[in-house]
């Protein structure tokens, strides 16, 4: 699968036909829009990942679909923000191909640790992706400066430290409602993608 950019006055065209983070945005607000309509079904539940339900039913299509699907406005602004902000320079620098197999990388790691941590919960959403973008954001651009909350200045290296430190923190404490160890799935399945192609260099040079 190729992605090419192509210029277009009709702003839906130009986002479909333009890059890739783009297009994960805009299918992750049509998607949300659907889930209001539906809220009353079981939209969510047949599409967010229950681990238990993909192992007793086979419904293995939650380990990509969960990662469309938002608890709420503020769930679906963030996420998408985070992807924007950080995806949009990891796609200049990769390509859409690699970004696109990136993101489905990370989301799938978040859904690995949630049959680890949240056997019997629902997780939905594009966090366990959006932190392992991150991720690679901090480790291609480490001494970039993001500024917290708009004021405070930090580099990424030293914020990807600190997030993952409170994510695991949280994830001990629990009682939130909120798949922390997702989260640092999509970093560790990030993080394992990254370096995989200098893992296997050296495996074959030792050989």
């Amino acid at each position: 699968m190729s992605y090419n950019r192509r210029n277009s006055s009709n702003l839906v065209i130009g986002l479909l036909t333009g890059s890739v983070v783009n297009q994960i945005i805009l299918i992750n607000a049509i998607i949300y829009v659907l889930e209001l309509f539906l809220a009353h079904t079981s939209f969510v539940d047949f599409f967010g990942l229950t681990p238990h339900v993909v192992v007793s039913k086979g419904y293995v299509w939650q380990l990509i679909t969960y990662m469309f699907l938002h608890g709420s406005p503020w769930h679906l602004l963030l996420n998408m923000f985070i992807i924007w902000m950080f995806g949009t320079p990891l796609e200049g620098v990769w390509g859409s191909n690699r970004f696109l197999n990136y993101y489905i990388v990370c989301g799938l790691g978040g859904a690995v640790l949630s049959f680890l941590f949240s056997f019997n919960t629902t997780v939905i959403g594009a966090s366990g992706a959006g932190y392992g973008i991150l991720l690679a954001y901090a480790i291609l651009f480490p001494d970039s400066e993001i500024y917290v909350w708009g004021i405070f200045p930090v580099r990424a290296r030293t914020l990807v430290i600190f997030m993952v430190v409170i994510e695991f923190a949280s994830g001990i404490s629990g009682g939130d409602g909120i798949a922390h160890f997702a989260h640092l799935g999509g970093m560790a399945a990030g993080f394992v993608y990254l370096n995989s192609g200098r893992w296997t260099r050296k495996f074959l040079q030792r050989r």
